[in-house]
């Protein structure tokens, strides 16, 4: 299965999971709409603006991971642990556990990726 770029629906949301500032994202699989018998929910690239922070969030029914492309962030573990996250990092949310993200001096953008 193949999803072209040039497919991708593009969306921007603001204050996302209670955070602020806006989310700009492409989603190559929109939250609930990919292929029912696969187990991602939700795959798509977000650019956070500066300063902007995606709400602390319990993944009740599945986990999350962030692929870092460019920018620096700040990653709230679920144990409330702050960590600086830059391109190359990667982070796991599991099922049951929390998380949010922050945006430093520039753009951050990663990929996101949740499955059951």
């Amino acid at each position: 299965m193949l999803f072209k770029e040039a497919e991708h629906k593009r969306a921007f949301r603001k204050d996302v999971q209670g955070g602020k500032g806006e989310l700009d994202c492409f989603y190559p699989i929109p939250s609930e709409e990919g292929p029912q018998e696969s187990r991602f929910r939700m795959v798509g690239r977000m650019t956070l603006a500066p300063g902007g922070i995606l709400g602390l969030h319990t993944h009740e029914t599945d986990e999350e991971v962030y692929i870092i492309l460019s920018g620096k962030g700040l990653y709230t573990d679920s144990d409330g642990r702050r960590h600086e996250v830059g391109p190359g990092d990667v982070t796991l949310t599991m099922k049951g556990k929390k998380h949010a993200l922050e945006a430093l001096d520039e753009p951050l953008t990663f990929w996101a990726v949740i499955a059951r």
